[in-house]
């Protein structure tokens, strides 16, 4: 089921690595830094890549050219002690700017490393040090808005205790665990940015998968099937995922969760596995658009770890299992604003906590979508209802929904040479808090304008009909919203074929108050508009 895709992704992570063992940088995994030489440092969460070799190395599948190969093993040894040459004096590691200390690169990278070095079975106290370094760093830090990341340094520091067999790594990554524990939602997900996302929260699966697969601690059991029931409403009927109505817009899946899960026995997740990873060379795959920095932070070597794992499932018959959007249901998840419904051949989700966004599918083919509205209010300022928010009243019932709120207001920054020269001065004396403030500046900012709206949603066995208000103080122009968002998301903006799914381009000049209709026909697959 993955080795096809493996191989076709293989030649492009490996090009991401200087190969060169008398170069300078040997086992660096930035092309920007060590070929391109765009950038002058190397970040160090595409340093996962090593996993990524040292698996093509290690595990066997059919048409695997780099199994066991010299050179191969050579490289990944490379990406480890690279690795440890670009840490900083806490442990910590640079993924955006020099000095940063972020969380993120930090996480990812040491299960990567940790992994390499046992699968290869080096031996050097120099990188066991650099090893002890990182886990002191992470047990003293807590990532409090991305939960991927504190999964991810989670299972970075068992992957560590593996290695260095310290006892106070498992006090310090339970008391991790203790606490996300506890913070995952009733509904099943964890939170990304206030909400939940279908593309991230596969990595928190992946994480939480992969430490309960070296620790067998069951105590993740029940949250890990938990993940699975929730994420099974939101596979859509073209094998596609995620998207506009969730907290982070994402439409990638990783599998090595849901391969765990399959050989544990959850049904659920063997059919979405068979859906998700089954056809590859179809015409357009939903991970073809995913770009190269991404194949090489978690998704080929998550892609590996799942082969391996491949032929361990149950032996049992899973063909009877229908995912939600196979038989008819209505399931609303109040905390994620979030609604996933099916009525014969018809399939659509409602993201209430993005605005009201809908996507609808028909048969196995996404038909409609709607991605509620903007309004330029000058250069780079932009207000838009589907924003994640907290402050959106929604009020549901079956086959009704009302939401209410506020514009959030987005502004939108290119970089200069002289924004960038400043970042760079600052990144020089206070790094290890510049992340955190561009996050609040660019992601997390939560600023609300005084257009106010009203979305009023019903859905019957024909029809999908949306009334929606715009009153603001000032007159304005309006224009119905495309499927991007304009929350900055790192690996957000993959293509997909949503963006090319029928939606309303419609504009509304100079209007201070309006009230518009928008009927989408299920049967007939028409949209009709108009001003009431």
């Amino acid at each position: 089921m993955y080795t096809e895709y493996i191989l076709k992704m293989a030649p492009k992570a490996l090009s991401q690595v200087d190969r060169d063992r008398h170069s300078k940088n040997y086992g660096d995994c930035d092309r920007n830094h060590w070929h391109l030489k765009i950038r002058d440092f190397s970040s160090a969460i595409l340093q996962q890549t090593g996993l990524t070799i040292a698996l093509l190395y290690t595990v066997d599948f059919p048409g695997n050219v780099f199994y066991r190969k010299a050179a191969v093993k050579e490289w990944a040894e490379g990406t480890v002690r690279y690795w440890k040459s670009i840490q900083l004096r806490d442990g910590s590691f640079n993924e955006y700017y020099p000095n940063e200390h972020g969380f993120p690169p930090t996480a990812f990278s040491l299960y990567a490393m940790c992994e390499v070095y046992k699968r290869l079975g080096m031996q050097d106290e120099s990188i066991t040090g650099a090893f002890r370094k990182t886990a002191k760093y992470l047990v003293s830090h807590i990532e409090e808005k991305a939960y991927n990341q504190e999964l991810a340094s989670i299972t970075g520091l068992y992957s560590a205790y593996t290695v260095l067999k310290e006892e106070w790594i498992l006090e310090g990554l339970g008391r991790k665990l203790d606490r996300i524990l506890k913070l995952q939602s009733e509904e099943g997900w964890f939170s990304e940015y206030g909400g939940a996302d279908i593309g991230y929260l596969s990595v928190s699966l992946d994480m939480l998968a992969e430490y309960y697969w070296m620790s067998k601690d069951e105590k993740v059991l029940e949250p890990l099937h938990r993940v699975v029931d929730f994420l099974q409403y939101f596979v859509h009927p073209d094998a596609s995922v995620g998207g506009e109505y969730a907290s982070r817009n994402t439409v990638y899946f990783l599998p090595n969760g849901l391969q765990v899960m399959s050989i544990l026995g959850n049904e659920a997740a063997e059919a979405m596995r068979q859906l998700l990873y089954s056809d590859s060379e179809k015409a357009f795959y939903f991970l073809d658009a995913v770009d190269d920095r991404y194949w090489s932070h978690y998704l080929l070597h998550s892609f590996l770890r799942a082969a391996e794992k491949a032929g361990q499932e149950p032996k049992k018959d899973n063909a009877r299992y229908q995912l939600p959007f196979q038989h008819d249901q209505e399931r609303f998840f109040p905390e994620a604003g979030l609604l996933s419904l099916t009525r014969g051949d018809i399939y659509m989700i409602i993201g209430a906590a993005k605005g009201g966004v809908c996507r609808v599918f028909k048969g196995r083919e996404e038909c409609f979508g709607d991605y509620g509205y903007r309004v330029k209010l000058g250069e780079g300022k932009t207000a838009a209802t589907n924003w994640q928010s907290a402050d959106y009243q929604i009020a549901y019932e079956q086959g009704k929904m009302r939401i209410t709120g506020y514009m959030n207001l987005v502004k939108q920054k290119v970089a200069t040479p002289i924004m960038l020269t400043g970042l760079r001065v600052v990144s020089a004396v206070v790094g290890n808090r510049i992340i955190g403030t561009l996050k609040r500046l660019i992601i997390l900012v939560d600023k609300k304008t005084d257009i106010h709206f009203e979305r009023m949603i019903f859905i019957d066995h024909d029809k999908l009909v949306m009334e929606d208000s715009i009153t603001s103080p000032e007159k304005v122009n309006l224009e119905c919203a495309d499927s991007f968002s304009l929350r900055h998301v790192a690996s957000g903006k993959f293509f997909s074929m949503a963006d090319i799914v029928l939606h309303s381009r419609a504009r509304y000049p100079r209007i201070d108050k309006i009230r518009i209709q928008r009927t989408y026909d299920l049967k007939e697959g028409r949209l009709e508009e108009k001003v009431i």
